[in-house]
This record gives structure tokens, sequence and C-alpha cells, in this order.
């Protein structure tokens, strides 16, 4: 079987998600011939790095402009079918024999669910959602499954009108080196992590203070963000500072507490590692829902006010060992729950 994952880079997540389901499906199916592909990137070779520029731009500079974006684009679930992608997606499919389409981003659910009208094409589709919340971007009328994080997911799709049979809750893939079994961090070990783009609100703020703390042990992940590296590197001491790595899972294998953005990919990771989060002040429309689900589900604090005390709310959570323990249990059950469900459900499909 040919599977080809779709994806994008508007932001790291994504990519890590279609990877780590690449790696699901060549554990159970060596045999299968499965590539990830960046959709944007073959669609628009030429003009690729500037719509992720764009995209890297409102991020870190226009959060307001791009959730206001954002919410226009939900409203509008079609995708716009060109000619010229019409006949790209016609060669992609085509010269590689697909069997399977696996997306992890919305445009791509769109166009070649466009594309499977179009061309009355019986391909399979299959979509994967990789946060909490899922807007009408996700939603195609040609897609199979739909593989999504949680049972609340799962509900938001069912009110837009999508069959329950067509939705399995199989959590947000990662990959295997995250699987971490046990009790309790008893290290003073915090991470620090900004996602890809290395976005990390107020983060001056409390390295300050923590910096001169020499009872903890800091690291901080700022992926690509290269001015932020240089940056940490040259004004904190005693802070480990790390840029773009594909070991993530040793640091948080380390930790006791892991301080970051709200993302989807992140999140399902902590999880699998059983290390509660401290999530400050979600600002990008698709990690608020995330942020609930781990308040929600007390897997982790939120700091919903940006003029709170950073510092000292990561102090108490750190040293209150009763809490975060509750927040290991609490992250164990989710994994126990995930369990069984994925895997059959996978196999069930001829997913894996």
């Amino acid at each position: 079987m040919k599977i080809l994952i779709l994806t994008a880079k508007f932001g790291y997540g994504h990519t890590s998600a279609a990877y780590s389901i690449k790696e699901k499906i060549l554990l159970e199916n060596s045999d299968y011939n499965v590539e990830v592909i960046d959709f944007i990137e073959y669609l628009f070779p030429k003009t690729s790095k500037i719509i992720y520029g764009i995209f890297n731009f409102l991020v870190n500079k226009c959060c307001t402009l791009y959730n206001f974006l954002n919410k226009i684009a939900s409203k509008n679930s079609k995708a716009p079918l060109k000619s010229f992608i019409v006949r790209k997606i016609d060669k992609l499919l085509n010269d590689n024999n697909v069997d399977m389409c696996i997306s992890v981003f919305p445009i791509c659910s769109q166009y070649i669910s466009a594309y499977k009208t179009l061309k009355k094409s019986k391909i399979i589709l299959n979509t994967c959602i990789t946060d909490i919340d899922v807007c009408k971007e996700w939603v195609s009328n040609e897609t199979n499954l739909y593989f999504v994080a949680s049972e609340k997911t799962k509900g938001n799709l069912i009110n837009m009108g999508i069959s329950k049979e067509k939705i399995i809750v199989s959590g947000i893939p990662v990959k295997r080196k995250f699987n971490c079994k046990k009790d309790l961090k008893t290290k003073k070990n915090i991470l620090i992590m900004g996602g890809g783009l290395g976005l990390i609100p107020t983060i001056d703020d409390f390295l300050n203070a923590l910096d001169s703390n020499k009872s903890f042990t800091i690291n901080v992940i700022v992926g690509n963000n290269q001015k932020l590296y240089a940056k940490i590197s040259k004004k904190y001491k005693n802070i480990n500072v790390i840029g773009f790595t594909d070991e993530v899972y040793k640091y948080m294998k380390e930790a006791s507490l892991i301080v970051t953005k709200a993302g989807g990919v992140t999140m399902f990771e902590a999880i699998e590692e059983e290390t509660p989060l401290f999530i400050i002040k979600p600002f990008l429309k698709q990690e608020m829902g995330n942020a609930l689900f781990i308040e929600n589900n007390n897997i982790g604090k939120v700091v919903w006010d940006k003029n709170n005390s950073l510092t000292s709310d990561i102090l108490r959570l750190i040293e209150n060992k009763e809490q975060r323990l509750e927040m290991i249990n609490n992250m164990k059950k989710i994994k126990m729950d995930l369990e069984n469900t994925s895997y059959a459900s996978l196999k069930k499909e001829r997913v894996l």
C-alpha cells in the first residue's frame, strides 16, 4: 500500500505529527510505502518560503491579526481548486500510485477532498486533527475518517454534522521515543519550550529569577528562533539553551515541569512522558482550546493573566509534589483511555 501523509510547516507540530504517523504505520506494516509531503511546498514551490515567512511574521509580531484571519478562514472551509492545482494533485497521486492520503493540516484535506469530488476519485482520505478544538476548516465532504485528540473534539465534529462512525478518538500522534512510565520526578528540573518557532511570551520576567536560583536545572528549547538563542546564551549563565532539536524527548524525560505554549503535539508529548505542564497565557486561537483541555483534565496549570507572578507560580508548582503527582496520575489515565482504542481502530480501518 502506498500512503502519502500531507502536512504544512505552519508551526512544527503538524510536521512532527506527520512523521509520528509514518512511524506508527511502518511499525505495524514494514512493507507499506509511506511518504511525508510538504503540500504547500509541493503546490507552490516558488512562493512557499514567502507563505511560511508571512505566517511566522504574523504569529511572532501580529498574533491579534493572525487570530482574526484564522477566524475568517475557519468560516470558509472551501479550498479554491484552480486548474493548475488539479493537475499537480493528479500528477502527485498518479505518479506515486497512491492508495491513501492522510492529512494533518486543514488545507490539505480541503484540496484533496475537492479533487476527489471533481475527479470522482475513490482514493482514501483520512484527516488527523492536531488540536483539541476543531473549526470548519478541518471538515471536508470527501474525508473518509477523522482521527481526533479527545471526546470533546469528537463531539464538536458531530455537532458539525459528521457521522460518529467516521470519527476515531486516538489522541494526537507522537513519536515512540516519548514513552515514559513513572510515578514522580523528584529532581527540580524545569524545561522551557516555545515550539518550533521559539515563541515564549514574557520569558524575561521569570528567566531572571530562575537564573539566580541554583537549586534548579533549567533547560530552554527555543527551536529555530536564533535571536532568542543568542540572547539567552549571552544573558543567563546558569541556563542551558538549546536550538532546534529532534531529541526533545530526552529533555522531557529529565524534566519535572514543562513551561511551554499550548501546542497540541507538545501537550501529548508531555502526556506520554507524564510531565506536568505550565502554560503561559495562550495567545493563538487554536491553542486556547488545548489550554482548556489541560486545565479541565488537571494535567498542568494555565496562567491566563500575563500580569501574574509567573516565577512564584512556577516555583509553587514544582515544590508541590502532591499536586504534580495528581497531574501525573491524570496523564496516566488519559494514556490508558487512549491506548487500546487508538491502535485497534487504526488496524480495523487499515491505516495500520
